[in-house]
């Protein structure tokens, strides 16, 4: 490894160390995240170990508990009457997951929508939550089995009080399955404090892990009742065992959780590395904001190391689509931040690593406005 330390400058001195091409401006960390160059190289390595000795390493060395939410949707046993609380933010691939279990596994189970339109307070969402439960337990023979919740969602990028929903959730008996996708490498995670049933997480998009890497977190409690999405060699034989030979599959991702690690200490530490993002990010929105003459989607706390930021155009102008804004992102103006529509808008969510500065926020936000007045002009 490189010999970085603690007086290491995060910024644009630090592109050197991914593999991100020099003249592309990249602010959409939270889609797929970029792992350092030392990551690369540990990985080579392992897989060389791998390959010298298959054997070896699959039979003897691996032992990691890895997966997604589908092995959580699809190994609960449901029955007719049963309901499953998800967010109207939650990420395309798990409403995905939630109807095919709805439509293929069990077809009598049903889907409560909790609609989530910001700006919204912590206290407007939970007394949703709260408004749902409720109105179900007055109904006969309507049971929530679990909820599926969001620590932070992906689109829009937002915090959510993921301790207070978790909370309420146990009060009602109702089992919880949180996607914790964006959570790692951008917020503090206590999983004995919320102690959730189910959490799902990426290591690739903040943790600086090689792609494909996740974790799954399931109290003892949950193990017995859990099943990796792939039935293989090991399958009724234990946790573990069910669970590593699945993950042995891409074994050599998984093995980058240490080096990635080491490298986050090496520059600084946690707390260096969240707060500088955070910091940018709150920055960065506004001053992209205040180039377009709009403003951050907030409140401040909700916002971890994503900020999403309104575009100055009209939602109904049919001349504007995702298709098309990427298109100019990538091709005429080599930098991306994600587009999307919201409660009657267009925002797009920009994130901030320790690869960014401020010079790469206030680049996009003139990006942004040329391309918005652009539009504009066309509707005149």
């Amino acid at each position: 490894m490189d010999n970085l330390n603690s007086t290491v400058e995060f910024g644009h001195s630090l592109r050197s160390k991914f593999l991100l091409e020099d003249d592309f401006i990249p602010l959409n960390n939270g889609s797929f995240g970029a792992y350092p160059k030392v990551i690369r190289e540990a990985l080579n390595s392992y897989r060389e170990k791998f390959e010298s000795n298959p054997d070896l390493w699959i039979r003897r060395n691996l032992g990691i508990d890895t997966t997604g939410i589908n092995a959580v949707l699809k190994s609960i046993i449901y029955e007719s009457g049963d309901k499953i609380i998800y967010f109207s933010t939650s990420h395309n691939a798990v409403k995905n997951s939630l109807q095919f279990v709805r439509d293929r596994i069990y077809d009598k189970l049903e889907l409560l929508k909790v609609e989530i339109n910001y700006p919204i307070s912590d206290e407007e969402l939970i007394s949703k939550i709260i408004g749902i439960i409720q109105e179900e337990h007055q109904k006969p023979n309507s049971r929530i089995k679990l909820a599926v919740v969001d620590a932070i969602s992906s689109v829009p990028g937002a915090i959510l009080p993921l301790k207070q929903i978790l909370s309420i959730l146990r009060q009602h008996n109702i089992l919880s399955v949180v996607d914790g996708a964006q959570s790692v490498g951008q917020i503090p995670l206590d999983l004995k404090d919320l102690d959730p049933d189910y959490f799902v997480t990426s290591c690739h998009k903040w943790l600086y892990c090689a792609f494909s890497v996740a974790i799954l977190y399931v109290p003892e409690r949950n193990k017995k009742n859990l099943r990796p999405p792939v039935t293989s060699v090991y399958y009724d034989i234990g946790f573990t065992q069910e669970f590593s030979w699945v993950g042995a599959q891409d074994y050599s991702s998984y093995l980058t959780v240490l080096p990635a690690l080491e490298f986050r200490r090496a520059i600084g530490g946690e707390e260096k590395i969240l707060t500088y993002c955070h910091d940018l990010a709150v920055k960065g929105g506004k001053l992209i904001a205040s180039i377009l003459g709009t403003e951050i989607m907030g409140p401040e706390h909700i916002i971890p190391n994503m900020v999403n930021i309104r575009l100055p155009v009209d939602i109904s102008n049919e001349r504007i689509s995702v298709e098309v804004l990427n298109n100019l992102l990538f091709e005429k103006y080599r930098c991306y931040v994600l587009p999307y529509k919201h409660n009657g808008y267009w925002y797009i969510r920009a994130s901030a690593q320790i690869y960014n500065d401020l010079s790469d926020f206030e680049n996009v936000g003139k990006i942004l406005k040329e391309i918005c007045e652009s539009f504009n002009n066309m509707v005149k």
